[in-house]
């Protein structure tokens, strides 16, 4: 639900998609409840541990050492679990813990917030519901006391979300706002049924007892069918009235009125924690840079048009390049949050390949708020005009870079050998082109045209800006060029 509120924060899911699959993500994290409630599962913990931290160091292969990871940690926690129920067994017997779960089994909605309260500290419902578990196991509270805990630690679970939407927009804040809604909607239901459920249960259990002989659910197993039960009777409710649902979620989290700040729209914090999506993030925040600078760029041969209001045009165009070089300082911050030692050697490189861009998008900016701007301006002081010829050899090289700018965010997009190659080819007959314009100025110098002798150095400095910009498209290809056996972007 952390990662769905920052796919919907960002844009990548719907409120609509992010609630379907909230119900499907509360039914799969079930599994480690009822793995939980097999007991013999405790005394495999150890050989899990011993397996799982000897692949990690014996595999080479990253991708392998992840599943030497899994093992050790489902391990862990069958391990506490073990550790759990040996140390609460004694509960059993002592008369002051007796006295609270009698107090507690009499008042289930008390021990319902208790577990919700408890879950939102501990940010796991596992915990809380394997706390129930080996207190049940043990003895020292009965199923009737332990429904009620494992309710609120379905509640209580959705603090995670909704402290992770705090920092997010109205999207992220839905998708927090639902799983609390689908939650405490089915804790409001069932707990005034709690007594059918058990007996439900009871039922079910005999059930399977006479189907398979040798199959007796605890009260372990017990409470991992009535968590199962739960999270599935929640889906089936919602499901049919997914929209109804959306409706009532987005009346609760109305549309913000107040004006959006510009800043980054997809450099979410909780994506840090997986490089692979925190490259994903930033991959998007840096395509979002290079449409910034494209359109910056197709406007700014309107600064040499007599016609424009300058002083205006300029304004815009230094007030768009201080986004861009918003955005790339936020794009740089935040990929240095990703620790050396988190990354294998091919997001390693990745990082680096995505630094170098959106610093070529900044470099692109700065020529046309800074350069471009002051020989406009110069320009408009001197109130010199380009000749006819001069001035359309300067369009000329603007659209042919403007046709390998599209290519190039092609390959920021998608970045395949054959796309980088002909952005890089495309760059090479541009640099020639810009050669033979530069003559064929020199030669209307030679004619003596009053127009290109007025604007000569101007022409000159805008010819070569453009190629300047042109050599940060070629460097930004190049640096996306592909790595063997991953993308460097």
């Amino acid at each position: 639900t952390v990662i769905l509120v920052s796919f919907a924060a960002t844009g990548l899911l719907t409120v609509p998609q992010s609630f379907g699959v909230i119900l499907g993500a509360d039914i799969g994290t079930t599994l480690v409840v009822v793995l939980l409630s097999i007991k013999k599962m405790a005394e495999y913990s150890l050989g899990m541990i011993v397996v799982g931290f000897l692949w990690q160091w014996i595999i080479r292969e990253e991708k392998l050492k992840f599943v030497g990871n899994i093992v050790f940690s489902f391990g862990l926690v069958f391990f506490g679990m073990f550790l759990m129920t040996n140390t609460t067994r004694p509960l059993a017997m002592d008369p002051v813990a007796l006295q609270v779960f009698g107090f507690l089994a009499a008042h289930p909605v008390i021990t319902f917030f208790a577990a919700t309260f408890f879950t939102g500290l501990g940010q796991a419902s596992a915990a809380t519901i394997g706390l129930a578990m080996a207190l049940a196991h043990a003895g020292a509270i009965s199923l009737e006391s332990a429904l009620p805990m494992v309710l609120g630690a379905n509640v209580g679970t959705t603090t995670v979300a909704l402290a992770a939407s705090l920092g997010s927009n109205t999207s992220g804040k839905r998708v927090a706002v639902a799983h609390l809604f689908v939650k405490a909607v089915g804790a409001a239901i069932v707990l005034p049924l709690l007594p059918q459920c058990i007996a439900c249960i009871g039922g079910l259990n005999t059930l399977l007892t006479e189907l398979v002989s040798f199959l007796h659910v605890g009260v372990t197993g017990e409470i991992a069918i009535f968590h199962l039960m739960f999270n599935v009777g929640l889906a089936v409710l919602f499901l049919p009235i997914l929209p109804l649902g959306v409706w009532f979620v987005s009346k609760l989290v109305p549309e913000s009125k107040t004006k959006e700040v510009f800043g980054p729209k997809y450099l979410d914090a909780a994506a840090l924690e997986t490089p692979a999506l925190a490259f994903a993030q930033a991959k998007r925040e840096i395509l979002r840079i290079a449409g910034l600078t494209q359109t910056l760029y197709k406007d700014c041969l309107a600064l040499f048009q007599p016609t424009v209001n300058f002083d205006r045009l300029v304004g815009d165009i230094q007030a768009r390049d201080d986004q861009i070089d918003l955005l790339d300082r936020k794009v740089r911050f935040y990929l240095a949050k990703l620790s050396k030692e988190m990354l294998t050697e091919s997001q390693g490189a990745q990082q680096m390949s995505l630094l170098a861009i959106t610093a070529d998008c900044e470099g692109i900016g700065d020529v046309i708020s800074r350069e471009l701007v002051r020989l406009a301006r110069k320009k408009a002081e001197r109130h010199r005009s380009f000749s006819e010829e001069g001035w359309e050899e300067i369009k000329k090289l603007h659209r042919a870079i403007a046709e390998n700018f599209e290519i190039t965010l092609s390959v920021l997009t998608s970045p395949h050998e054959e796309i980088i190659q002909r952005v890089i080819r495309h760059g090479e007959q541009i640099k020639e082109m810009e050669v033979e314009l530069h003559q064929t100025h020199i030669q209307r110098l030679h004619e003596g045209q009053p127009e290109t002798f007025e604007t000569s150095s101007i022409h000159l400095d805008i010819l070569a800006n453009l190629r300047r910009i042109n050599g940060y498209l070629m460097h930004m290809a190049d640096a996306s060029f592909p790595v063997p056996g991953t993308n460097k972007i």
